[in-house]
C-alpha cells in the first residue's frame, strides 16, 4: 500500500454514518448552555437568587466543560475512549442527580460541574474519534457532524422550554442524554490500551487555573471587593506561571507545551474563545429580555426556534463552503456576522434583535467548532491529537463563560451595553481567524 494511504495505527475503522452517530453524542452537551439559559428565569424565581449569581449556572459548566474536555483527551490519547466513555457515563448520572435534588443554588452548581465534566469528557471523545477516522472519511463525517451539532443548538431553546414544563431541574440536567448514544458510538471508540502515565497534577494545575479565570471575571460581575478579585487573579497568575515552568520541564505531560506554543492553536484558541463569548453573552441576555417583554419560557423557546434551524442550515452551508474555501474564510465571515447581529440586538432590544443574534451565534458556534475541529486535526502531533482538541475545547469555553460574566456585569448599565460590549469578542475572533493561514 502507498505511504500515503496508508491508516495510521491510531485511526479507527470506518463505520456507517460515523459523523452523524458522533453528533448524537456530542450534541445533548449543547443543551447544558441552550436549554438551561431558558431555564434561567424559573431557576431564579425557585432559587431566590440574582441575575449575576445566577449566572454561575452557565458559568460553573463553562469551567467544568472545558476542564472535562481536556483531561479526558489526554486520556483518551494515552489509555483509549472507551474508558473515557465510561467514566462520562458515571459523572452525566452523578450530576443529573445532584441536580435533581438541589436546594439552593450552591448544591445546583455543583451538580451542573458533575454535569458539565461528563459533557467534557463526550465531547472530547467525539472530536478525538472523528479526529482519528481514515482521512477519506474525515471530511464528510465532520460536515454531517457539524449539520448534527446545528441541529441539536435548533432545537435546544425549545427543549429547554419543554423541559421546564416538568421542572427547571430537568432542564439543567438535559445534558444526560449524551449516555442514550454511547451504545450507537461505541464500535467507532478504542478499546483500552496499556495505561501510560497520567499527568495528574498537570491536570490539577490547568483547571485551577480555569476555574480562576473564571472565578475572577464572576466575582467582579457580582462587584465583589477590590481585595477579592486581586487576590484571586493574584492566585490564579501565579498558578499559570507554576503551570507554564512544569511543562516546559515536562514536553510529554498533561499540558502539551508544543501545542500551546504553536501559532495555529493561538490563533485557533482565540477564534473559538470570541465566538464562545458571544454565544454565552446572548443566551444569558435572550431569556431576561423575553421575560421582560411577557414570553413565557415556552413562548422563548418557540421564537428562538426558527431562528435556530436557519443557524442550523447556515452551519450546513458553511460545511460546503469549507471544502471550496479556505476555512479562514469562512470562520472569519461567520464571526463578523455573529457580531454584526449582537450590535442589532443591542439597538433593537425586542423579539427580532434577540432572535437575529441568536440565529448567528448557533450558526458561528457550530461553524467554529466544526472548523476548528479540523484545524487541531490537521497541526498535532500524532499521539496528542486527543489533548489537543482538549486543550482548545478549554479555550473556547472559557471564553464562554468569560462572555457570561462579561454579560452579567454590564447588566445594570442596560441590555445595549451588555450586547454591544461582547459584540468586540466574536469581531476579535474575525481577525483571529483570518489569520489562521499563516503558520
Amino acid at each position: 500500500m502507498p505511504a500515503e494511504e496508508a491508516v495510521p495505527r491510531n485511526e479507527v475503522p470506518i463505520a456507517p454514518g460515523p459523523g452523524w452517530r458522533l453528533g448524537v453524542l456530542y450534541g445533548p452537551a449543547v443543551y447544558g448552555v441552550s436549554a438551561a439559559a431558558v431555564a434561567l428565569p424559573d431557576a431564579a424565581r425557585h432559587l431566590h437568587a440574582s441575575g449575576p449569581a445566577l449566572a454561575w449556572i452557565l458559568t460553573a459548566y463553562a469551567v467544568g466543560i472545558g476542564v472535562g474536555a481536556v483531561t479526558a483527551g489526554r486520556i483518551s490519547d494515552l489509555w483509549g475512549s472507551r474508558p473515557v466513555l465510561l467514566i462520562a457515563v458515571t459523572l452525566l448520572t452523578t450530576g443529573a442527580l445532584a441536580c435533581a435534588v438541589a436546594s439552593n443554588l450552591a448544591a445546583v452548581v455543583t451538580g451542573r460541574i458533575l454535569l458539565a465534566v461528563g459533557s467534557g469528557a463526550v465531547k472530547a471523545t467525539a472530536l478525538a474519534t472523528a479526529a482519528h477516522l481514515p482521512a477519506s472519511q474525515r471530511p464528510t463525517a465532520l460536515a454531517r457532524f457539524g449539520a448534527c451539532l446545528a441541529a441539536f443548538s435548533a432545537t435546544a431553546p425549545l427543549a429547554g422550554a419543554v423541559a421546564v414544563g416538568w421542572s427547571w431541574r430537568v432542564a439543567l440536567a438535559l445534558p444526560v442524554l449524551s449516555i442514550a448514544a454511547i451504545p450507537l458510538c461505541w464500535p467507532l471508540t478504542t478499546p483500552r490500551r496499556r495505561r501510560e502515565p497520567l499527568d495528574w497534577p498537570g491536570a490539577a494545575l490547568l483547571a485551577v487555573v480555569a476555574a480562576g479565570l473564571l472565578l475572577t471575571a464572576q466575582t467582579a460581575a457580582q462587584h465583589t471587593s477590590a481585595v477579592t478579585i486581586t487576590a484571586t487573579a493574584a492566585a490564579t497568575a501565579a498558578t499559570a506561571l507554576i503551570l507554564a515552568i512544569r511543562s516546559r520541564r515536562q514536553p510529554g505531560g498533561f499540558v502539551l507545551d508544543g501545542v500551546l506554543s504553536a501559532a495555529w492553536f493561538r490563533r485557533a484558541a482565540l477564534t473559538g474563545a470570541g465566538v464562545y463569548a458571544g454565544l454565552f453573552s446572548i443566551l444569558y441576555a435572550a431569556p431576561h429580555l423575553l421575560t421582560k417583554l411577557g414570553y413565557g419560557t415556552t413562548h422563548i423557546g418557540l421564537l428562538l426556534l426558527p431562528g435556530a434551524a436557519v443557524g442550523a442550515a447556515l452551519a450546513r452551508g458553511a460545511a460546503a463552503a469549507a471544502r471550496r474555501l479556505p476555512a479562514r474564510y469562512v470562520l472569519s465571515a461567520a464571526s463578523l456576522l455573529f457580531a454584526g447581529t449582537l450590535c442589532y440586538a443591542a439597538i433593537d432590544t425586542g423579539p427580532i434583535g434577540v432572535a437575529a443574534a441568536a440565529t448567528a451565534a448557533f450558526a458561528a458556534s457550530a461553524i467554529a467548532q466544526m472548523l476548528l475541529t479540523a484545524e487541531a486535526t490537521k497541526h498535532a502531533a500524532p499521539g496528542c491529537g486527543g489533548g489537543a482538541i482538549g486543550l482548545l475545547t478549554l479555550a473556547t469555553f472559557v471564553g464562554g463563560g468569560g462572555g457570561t460574566a462579561l454579560c452579567a456585569a454590564l447588566w445594570q448599565h442596560g441590555p445595549a451595553a451588555a450586547l454591544a460590549i461582547p459584540a468586540l469578542l466574536p469581531a476579535a475572533a474575525a481577525a483571529a481567524a483570518w489569520r489562521l493561514h499563516s503558520q
